[in-house]
């Protein structure tokens, strides 16, 4: 296996609505869909909550793809075609330019149904795919691709296989456990991949992975995680945090890692994180 033989597709959800591994649409009958894409597109279309994740999307997501590395893979960015018109323009503006982003935005449908959809659409044989997911509020080190790409020609023998770079910095970047915190959780789901022959990465929780497939930790180096008081996942108690295995990170911990993996971070991502609080 030569390693430009590995295809690879990252795939971003940028304010979707349809069925995935979202709470809110477990074991939901087809007929309550519709009243659920309802209330959840007041929630994802809601001006204060759309304008920060573009931020985010712009200043952490796609510029951690934009300045891989290793270039060559296609991320797939997912939208819903019920997003209002004035901010399915600014999303177009911001992954104009990208070239690796192949952008749609789609009616309510499943998420792996959507991936399958535009993987034909362009070109790419999904048993032959690596498929990593990524949030439009998280990044990843700059080698990430290039890792990734390394661990897939190493494992290529095996037709399922699931790779996890579990060092993470988990953002808090406000609320009463405002902090930047270390975090070792394997298969979290920034940058959690899979090589399947008929499954996509949201086919999986993202921690039963390992228990499915072969599956390889690289704890190399760290991706980044942001949470704020909108996001999908509830804030947790400080008590919650430490059991979980977290703790502070220092500035000289923040400092290192910039230089080394998130260099391309612009004072907007820095502060969008709250890395630009650990630089003085």
């Amino acid at each position: 296996m030569n390693d430009r033989d590995v295809r690879i597709l990252g795939v971003c959800r940028f304010s979707m609505l349809g069925r995935g591994d979202w709470k809110i649409y477990r074991n939901q009958p087809d007929e309550a869909l519709e009243g659920i894409y309802a209330t959840q597109a007041l929630e994802l279309f809601d001006p204060t909550r759309i304008e920060a994740r573009l931020q985010t999307f712009q200043h952490l997501t796609l510029r951690s793809l934009a300045n891989q590395s290793d270039a060559d893979f296609q991320l797939l960015v997912i939208s819903s075609d019920r997003m209002p018109q004035e901010y399915q323009d600014k999303l177009r503006d911001i992954c104009r330019g990208v070239e690796q982003v192949v952008l749609r935005f789609l009616p309510p449908t499943h998420i792996s149904d959507a991936i399958k959809q535009v993987a034909e659409e362009i070109g790419l044989d999904l048993k032959d795919t690596m498929q990593f997911r990524l949030d439009d509020d998280d990044c990843v080190a700059k080698d990430y691709i290039r890792r990734l790409r390394r661990h897939a020609v190493c494992m290529w023998r095996n037709a399922h296989f699931a790779v996890s770079f579990p060092s993470i910095f988990y953002c808090v970047t406000d609320g009463p456990t405002e902090g930047i915190y270390n975090w070792f959780s394997p298969f979290f789901s920034a940058g959690a991949c899979i090589r399947h022959t008929s499954r996509t990465i949201f086919d999986y929780g993202h921690y039963a992975i390992p228990q499915r497939l072969v599956a390889v930790t690289d704890p190399h180096f760290p991706n980044i995680v942001t949470h704020r008081g909108d996001n999908d996942t509830p804030r947790h108690a400080p008590e919650v945090l430490r059991k979980r295995g977290m703790s502070l990170a220092s500035k000289n911990d923040v400092q290192r890692a910039v230089e080394r993996h998130f260099d391309y971070l612009t004072p907007e991502g820095l502060a969008l994180c709250s890395f630009d609080k650990m630089m003085g």
